[in-house]
């Protein structure tokens, strides 16, 4: 068998030096970009911007400001004498830039950590001038780069995940019982969301039920007056049915027309098209409100008389 073949102590020590060139321009990568974004957002122009106008600026140079590393990393690395320049400045900035973008949304990363953002870029383009070297084997470079490719699905992946981890989290500590209907047949549920606290101020849990042919966020006024609104909370002393059906506010007395039984633990108010039920399911209710039409009230009668307790994973696997 013939032995393995390994680098001449010259040739690695070329390739190292190769390296932490391209690492040098990894960390110049960085400083450039935090330093032009400070300058954008601490502009006169972008300070004086009316309304979400800074913010649209700083977004429109965010995306214009790849390009720009691009170009400036492709110069320092030309002057650093690393060939190929333009293909390792392109590798270099394109992992290096959205490796930091996924750290940052899934907070990996603590807000602010330049010193980690430069090592990270450092060590990114010193593995891009290690796979665009000219020289042999292939095979490692190869495997590099098929990992590489994989970090958008399992970026996803993880993303996803994370969701559904933070979203049954702060559903398990939402202070208020999980009321969930029967979905009907043709809806699914969409905007799960909680607010307040029971220590803080009076907690709630709120959800949409929309058609499935409106898709997946209504848009239109004519989309929108087909989805059910749910709100639920903690039954307050001024929920008095059916004299007094205002169920989630802590202000009392509260002006409001009597409300109609028209199932056990549920409840009936309307003005003109808007349309409220409420169902009570221990110390909690549930607010159901839409418009009818569209909405039918049978529709409505039968989501708020389904309502019951239900698990975290009934939101967030829906």
């Amino acid at each position: 068998m013939s032995a393995a073949v390994t680098e001449p102590p010259a040739v690695r020590a070329r390739q190292a030096k190769r390296a932490a060139r391209a690492a040098a321009a990894g960390v110049v990568a960085v400083a450039t970009a935090g330093l032009s974004m400070r300058l954008v957002v601490n502009s006169s122009a972008c300070r004086s911007a009316p309304g979400f106008g800074c913010l649209g600026y700083a977004l429109w140079w965010s995306y214009l400001l790849p390009v720009l590393v691009f170009g400036l990393t492709w110069l320092v690395l030309r002057l650093l004498a690393v060939r190929p320049a333009w293909l390792t400045a392109l590798l270099g900035t394109g992992v290096g830039w959205y490796l930091l973008w996924c750290l940052d949304s899934l907070r990996w990363l603590p807000h602010g950590t330049l010193l980690l953002q430069a090592a990270l870029c450092a060590g990114v383009f010193a593995l891009a001038a290690w796979c665009t070297q000219s020289r042999r084997p292939l095979w490692p470079r190869a495997a590099a780069a098929l990992a590489l490719a994989l970090l958008m699905p399992l970026d996803s992946f993880a993303s996803t995940q994370l969701a559904h981890h933070k979203q049954s989290t702060e559903l398990t500590h939402a202070g208020v019982p999980l009321l969930g209907p029967h979905i009907p047949d043709g809806y699914h549920l969409e905007g799960v969301g909680t607010s307040g606290t029971v220590h803080s101020s009076q907690p709630t849990f709120y959800y949409r039920i929309a058609p499935d042919d409106a898709g997946q966020h209504a848009g239109s006024m004519e989309e929108l007056h087909r989805v059910v609104q749910v709100v639920v909370g903690p039954r307050l002393p001024n929920f008095t049915p059916p004299s007094h059906c205002a169920a989630l506010t802590s202000v009392y007395p509260v002006p409001a027309p009597t409300c109609t039984p028209v199932a056990p633990g549920v409840w009936r108010w309307s003005r003109y098209d808007s349309v409220e039920y409420f169902a009570r399911v221990g110390d909690a209710v549930a607010v159901v409100e839409a418009r009818t039409p569209p909405v039918s009230s049978t529709l409505l009668r039968n989501i708020a008389s389904s309502m019951r307790a239900r698990p975290p994973a009934y939101f967030t696997e829906q």
